[in-house]
């Protein structure tokens, strides 16, 4: 885990916040699918739209699950490479792919402004909802990630967690 600066405190109170935000959202699913399937299977009667509110739900707590486990230092990598390499060169690899991830993050927002522009107009079938409603948790998602990987950032980083778990380990 990062460094306990202020900037750290701030972003996992935020990531926080958000997590319960996520919990909420990955509730809401479950329950509306529990419902789904009771009403299905017990009264034989349907919920129109559920099925779009579960994939609305979902979409927006995966943007937002992404950016948090930046910060948690829990996002998918392959550190083979970095876990055997000396401490101070892995530090510099792992700003790297903060900086790379934000990079991507960035263009993955600009394009999904732009593809929200030409199709966010269009509505969903059964809500009729507008489509950037759940289009725009792209953006949100990736601009959240260039956030907390700057915190990261600036806030100071352990080289891996899987050395930091070996050292406990031996000691």
């Amino acid at each position: 885990m990062a460094e306990d600066t202020v900037l750290m405190r701030v972003m996992r109170r935020f990531a926080s916040l958000l997590e319960n935000l996520i919990a909420a959202l990955i509730a809401a699913v479950f329950l509306l699918c529990l419902t789904l399937v009771i009403l299905r299977y017990v009264f034989s009667i349907g919920f129109a739209g559920a099925e779009e509110v579960m994939r609305f739900l979902f979409v927006y707590s995966t943007a937002m699950g992404a950016s948090v486990a930046i910060l948690r230092g829990e996002h998918i990598r392959i550190s083979v490479l970095v876990d055997a390499l000396p401490t101070s060169i892995a530090v510099w690899l792992n700003r790297l792919r903060h900086i790379l991830v934000m990079v991507f993050n960035g263009y993955l927002a600009w394009l999904s402004i732009s593809w929200i522009g030409q199709v966010g107009r269009f509505r969903s079938a059964v809500l009729d909802v507008p489509n950037w409603v759940v289009q725009i948790s792209v953006p949100i998602g990736a601009l959240l990630v260039i956030l907390f990987s700057l915190a990261v950032l600036m806030g100071g980083e352990r080289p891996s967690v899987q050395r930091e778990d070996a050292q406990e380990s031996q000691a």
